[in-house]
């Protein structure tokens, strides 16, 4: 049965709004070394202001999960979207540790929140219709990230500041969430009960697998410019060339993985791609040159591609769970890994080196190419077209 022009809205309508955020996150990034220059911080300090952006998202996911149940999903991400914006260009005027910490902790909130009212949504509008997106939805914030990136170095080619070129994206961010609310797939899940409660005990071990995939995956978004820049010594365009690089490989790796899931299994993917990001950051790390470590970190990228839309489909489709609430949870264990990750990193990087400190992530990957796959086996659900839970 084909598709109505109305879910097709809905459904570009979803993927717009992950490409939106996947952009202010590739052009912030990209800007991390900059930031850090203009704060003064090391390494150490600055893994510590990082780490507020996590937290913010860790403190406020739950609730935006409650929130897109009960309101919906479409108006808390654009709503959460226009905070963002509101908030994006503190990050240019940001002189010290402080002030850094306390707008990334803002940020941050807006950020996971609208994080997981849009992943609810596209898991509304994929059980809608008759394939699976989730997969091409995060592709698509990845190529967000990656043309953030390119931004960037259009920014420092153009010699605009950082604080020209986050006003310029916040105004735009501002315009999309005034459309988003208006096209987006109405959509939210009444349930029984309040909602924020411990999560049941199988949400749990697909929390530890997307606790390890996005500590990788925030370490190269918040480590790959520094690296480049105080290790390998590059130029700052080489240094946004490599989250851009990164941020394209996941973007392919996540536009094929919804097929790769069908024909190999979740299990194997996830395996398969935890594999080959250990492989590619090692090989960067251990050849410590521009271009292998360009290529290595694009090798992180497909092999991370795959891990967090799977983990967030199936915690999206537990039985008896609102999807906004199973995604909260998974979500809400998933950042602590980028609340984990910047901190840690930035603390060893302070003792023995950041090339070290990321040798951490490559052992991570490892333990877990070697005992996730059995745990995200999960099929995928899609049928008929049909009612995503409740469209109001």
């Amino acid at each position: 049965m084909p598709e109505t022009p109305h879910l097709r809205r809905a459904r570009l309508a979803v993927a717009y709004s992950f490409l939106v955020h996947g952009v202010m996150f590739g052009a912030w990034a990209s800007r991390i070394p900059a930031i850090k220059d203009q704060t003064g911080l090391d390494s150490t300090h600055l893994g510590f202001a990082l780490l507020a952006a996590s937290a913010g998202a860790v403190l406020a996911m739950s609730l935006a999960g409650v929130l897109a149940g009960r309101f919906g999903s479409h108006r808390v991400t654009a709503a959460m979207l226009l905070g963002y914006a509101a908030a994006v260009p503190a990050l240019a005027l940001a002189n010290s540790f402080i002030t850094l910490t306390a707008t990334l902790l803002v940020v941050g909130a807006f950020q996971g929140s609208m994080d997981v009212a849009m992943n609810a949504n596209g898991l509304a509008v994929e059980q809608a219709g008759t394939r699976p997106i989730i997969s091409r939805l995060h592709g698509t914030w990845s190529i967000g990230s990656f043309l953030g990136a390119l931004v960037t170095i259009a920014s420092v080619s153009a010699g605009l500041s950082v604080l020209a070129q986050f006003c310029l994206l916040a105004v735009w961010m501002a315009a999309s969430a005034a459309v988003l609310a208006r096209i987006m797939l109405p959509h939210r899940h009444r349930s029984e009960g309040s909602g924020l409660r411990r999560p049941p005990r199988r949400l749990l071990v697909l929390g530890f697998i997307i606790f390890c995939g996005m500590l990788a995956e925030g370490s190269a978004g918040d480590w790959s410019g520094v690296y480049m820049r105080t290790s390998v010594l590059s130029t700052e365009q080489q240094a946004a060339l490599t989250l851009g690089a990164f941020s394209m490989a996941m973007a392919v790796s996540r536009l094929v993985g919804d097929r790769m899931t069908e024909w190999l299994g979740a299990g194997k993917l996830v395996t398969v791609g935890a594999a080959l990001g250990a492989a590619g950051l090692g090989s960067a790390l251990a050849l410590h040159l521009a271009v292998p470590t360009i290529v290595g970190f694009a090798m992180l990228g497909l092999g991370l591609g795959a891990i967090v839309p799977i983990t967030l489909r199936a915690g999206g489709s537990q039985p008896g769970i609102p999807a906004g609430m199973g995604i909260a949870a998974v979500s809400t264990m998933g950042s602590a890994g980028m609340l984990a990750g910047p901190p840690i990193i930035g603390t060893v990087a302070g003792l023995i080196g950041l090339r070290a400190a990321l040798a951490m992530v490559v052992a991570l990957l490892v333990v877990l190419a070697a005992t996730a796959g059995r745990a995200v086996g999960v099929p995928i659900a899609i049928s008929e077209p049909a009612v995503p839970t409740e469209i109001i």
